[in-house]
């Protein structure tokens, strides 16, 4: 159909800030394959670190802290080859991604889609959330500031229940939506005894629940986005999430004023022989390892018959969400209490608190969403400008005896007042900020011990988990230098949803190592199959829950 392509987007597990390799690794599959890739896509961890100052505030073991390539990228040093979007996971330098919350350019062509966000590129909608869950922090505001202790410095890549909320008021399709962490329950939905053979460790969370991330849970199924990327356990796993007639009809009912979810936004339709006549819904979820030598770090997914700049652009529906829920940010550990959030309307499950939306879910109008669109247009047609300023100095590499030292405050990016503007909003990120409001509690909100406001002089101890699977992958630099020669690996069957190139092996420098498989060519029957070896049937699913004690 004219005017319509194939878009090729490749998703990277955890970055850990090796750019430089990632892009070399993506230009061998473009040679080998023969084809273009228009998108990289990092699902964490990026560690966008301009100097050895913001290396100060990466929470990782300083033993392991290391400046990497992106500073070059920073500093002009180096282009960027791609267009890249990434979210944060975390080991990030924290300070920076802060000046830039709702979104912005950490370097030219390399965009952060922010603590929680939407935006287009190429004919495709894509979301995302910031950060790991942890349930200590998440009803806490965001009170984290330069300069950070050891506590603060990992509880401000701890996502918020305010993040989460705003996600939850989208009502149109996400064609992709990506998380550091996993949706909790995800396990449950791919080659289960594959990815215990790989990480057997993880085996008493899944069977206890307790891997993966609630909110992340909740997000899925409510919006029920067409693909789900992520990383954080370091390991490549895939898995289908079949949702239901039942909760596809529970959904519409809770979107607020009769509105029905539109039709997806040019996405991708399911894979050829699923479902049963269109009643169903899918999404195809995809964690990936972290960039080292013989690991499933990188996959191109294939999105055909997409139609849009190859470029990125604003999502009025979320900008709409943002100036419909500025008023709920707090910068102190009180929380502004969000609304729908009375007891009957809540329902407890384990440690989380799932929140029944219902007739509260506040959809953006389509008065609204006509008036955002209209500016959007006036303002460089919706594309997101390319305004990158620098806020620090880059990293001297000519200074090889300089030592980093903690920053003090984190500045006002130009940037975020220029979007803040562009929504007629004020800026709300900083001391200034704070002081000038402080969130009163609601007496109808439900309290919960474990949101109680934390001490800050309170040593925390339970951020153990955090490292995601760095306890069982911890690799000198010298394993991932020093290139070698391609080698050929085959693909297990977690692939075969995704009409892609696939990278099993790497060994970087100059060169380096990637196995691309082709297949856009597989047909209805291997599909099927393929999907039929990691999604059992109905049936044959339930049967397995009452062996293994799980419920759906």
């Amino acid at each position: 159909m004219a005017g319509k392509r194939l878009l090729r987007v490749a998703v990277e597990g955890c970055c850990h800030g090796e750019l430089d390799k990632i892009y070399d690794t993506m230009r061998h599959l473009e040679t080998q394959s023969g084809k273009a890739i228009d998108l990289l896509i990092c699902c964490g961890d990026f560690q966008a670190v301009r100097n050895l100052d913001d290396l100060e505030c990466l929470a990782c073991p300083p033993k392991y802290r290391a400046l990497n390539t992106f500073w070059k990228y920073y500093t002009g040093r180096a282009k960027a080859p791609y267009p890249t979007l990434f979210i944060g996971g975390n080991h990030e330098a924290m300070n920076y991604l802060w000046e830039l919350y709702y979104g912005g350019w950490v370097a030219p062509n390399i965009y952060y889609l922010g603590h929680a966000g939407v935006v287009r590129f190429g004919g495709i909608r894509i979301g995302g959330m910031s950060g790991i869950y942890n349930g200590g922090h998440y009803k806490q505001g965001h009170w984290e500031k330069p300069p950070y202790d050891n506590s603060s410095m990992r509880s401000a890549y701890h996502i918020r229940e305010l993040d989460v909320y705003r996600l939850l008021q989208i009502q149109r399709p996400l064609d992709v939506f990506l998380s550091h962490d996993w949706p909790r329950g995800i396990a449950h939905h791919g080659n289960k005894a594959q990815l215990l053979r790989a990480k057997p460790f993880l085996r008493q969370e899944i069977e206890e629940g307790s891997l993966g991330s609630p909110p992340g849970e909740q997000i899925l199924h409510e919006l029920q986005p067409s693909h789900w990327f992520s990383a954080h356990l370091h390991v490549k796993y895939a898995a289908l999430v079949v949702h239901s007639q039942q909760q596809h009809g529970q959904q519409q009912q809770g979107q607020g004023r009769g509105q029905k979810r539109k039709s997806p936004s040019r996405g991708p339709s399911p894979p050829p022989g699923l479902g049963q006549k269109g009643k169903d819904n899918f999404t195809k979820f995809l964690a990936l390892d972290k960039c080292l030598p013989r690991r499933g770090f990188l996959q191109v997914v294939e999105f055909p018959d997409v139609e849009g700049p190859l470029e990125f652009g604003y999502d009025e529906e979320w900008l709409g969400v943002l100036q419909a829920t500025h008023h709920l940010m707090s910068t102190t550990r009180q929380q502004t209490p969000l609304p729908g959030k009375l007891k009957q309307h809540m329902q407890k499950c384990k440690d989380y608190t799932f929140h029944c939306m219902g007739g509260s879910r506040s959809a953006v109008s389509d008065a609204q969403l006509q008036q955002l669109t209209e500016k959007l247009q006036q303002q460089n047609s919706g594309a997101i400008p390319l305004n990158f300023v620098p806020t620090a100095p880059g990293h001297d590499p000519s200074a090889p005896n300089a030592k980093g030292r903690m920053p003090r405050q984190s500045p006002r990016n130009p940037q975020t007042e220029r979007f803040l503007e562009m929504l007629g909003l004020p800026y709300n990120l900083d001391q200034q900020f704070r002081q000038s409001v402080q969130p009163k509690p609601d007496p109808q909100e439900l309290q919960i011990d474990e949101t109680a406001a934390a001490n800050p002089e309170e040593i925390e101890l339970d951020d153990g988990d955090d490292d995601g699977d760095d306890r069982c992958d911890e690799a000198s630099a010298e394993a991932v230098s020093e290139a070698a020669e391609a080698a050929k690996q085959d693909l297990g069957d977690d692939n075969s949803m995704f009409q892609s190139d696939s990278l099993h092996n790497f060994d970087a420098n100059a060169a380096v190592q990637a196995q691309g498989a082709q297949m856009a060519t597989q047909d209805k029957s291997v599909v099927s199959a393929a999907l039929a070896a990691i999604v059992p049937t109905a049936s044959a699913a339930d049967e397995q829950n009452k062996d293994e004690g799980h419920v759906q």
